[in-house]
């Protein structure tokens, strides 16, 4: 499972003519019209001249094989060129294909430092990624704490899966006692964001917690998503 795959679609580069700014968008409006080889080619020279976003793009165009023959080794190398500028997408995509071993050989460590490098920049999929490793073992010693510090962090911009895990964490009792109030709260977030199978969570939880509880549950997910997750259940 690639869990999330990242593709530039909005054009960030900090100073770059207009014009390099339109064969970008030209190149969105044709993956969305299922125009591969078009997509390709508007990316392809922007990639070689240097544009970070288009190094990302014609990486992700060789993982899928669109518009091109399918080729992780291709993409490995376009996402490290775009990576390597500090792009936190392709640091992200860079750290997926080491940690499912796509085109190279598995590696959880090397995965976690591309990781860590995009989570830095508040990139939400690879601090999930992160919580995911901490809460698992893999690449790092295992260790919940810093599980839940991710998981949260991820789950403050609205990242579904990654409040998912944190009430699921919450609701454990995962490195701690078994926090129900907070795991009802995270799972309505959840829920709220298209995470349907947190009514497993939500529904255990209200069972051990009153009836007044689970009001004042609904009131504290109302607020957090009201002030953009500025006040929620830490």
């Amino acid at each position: 499972m690639k869990y999330f795959l990242r593709i530039i679609i909005v054009y960030s580069c900090m100073a770059s003519p207009l014009a390099l700014g339109e064969n970008f968008q030209a190149g969105l409006n044709a993956l969305e019209r299922g125009h591969y080889f078009t997509a390709m080619r508007a990316w392809l020279k922007l990639a070689r001249d240097g544009a970070a976003e288009a190094q990302n793009n014609v990486g992700h165009m060789y993982e899928e094989g669109y518009g091109v023959s399918q080729s992780y080794a291709q993409a490995m190398t376009w996402y490290k060129q775009a990576a390597e500028q500090g792009l936190p997408e392709a640091q992200h995509n860079v750290g997926m294909l080491y940690y499912h071993g796509y085109g190279t050989a598995q590696n959880y460590p090397v995965a976690i430092q591309w990781f860590k490098r995009a989570a830095q920049q508040e990139l939400a999929d690879s601090q999930y990624m992160l919580g995911l490793a901490y809460h698992q073992g893999k690449g790092v010693e295992l260790d919940y704490e810093f599980a839940k510090h991710w998981f949260l962090k991820s789950a403050k911009q609205s990242y579904a899966n990654a409040q998912f895990m944190l009430a699921l964490m919450l609701q454990a009792g995962d490195g701690g006692e078994p926090e129900p109030f907070k795991a009802l709260v995270w799972s309505e977030l959840a829920r709220r964001n298209g995470k349907t199978d947190a009514d497993d969570i939500s529904n255990l939880s209200k069972s051990l917690v009153g009836d007044e509880d689970v009001a004042r549950a609904l009131v504290y997910a109302d607020q957090c998503l009201e002030t953009n997750y500025e006040k929620c259940l830490q």
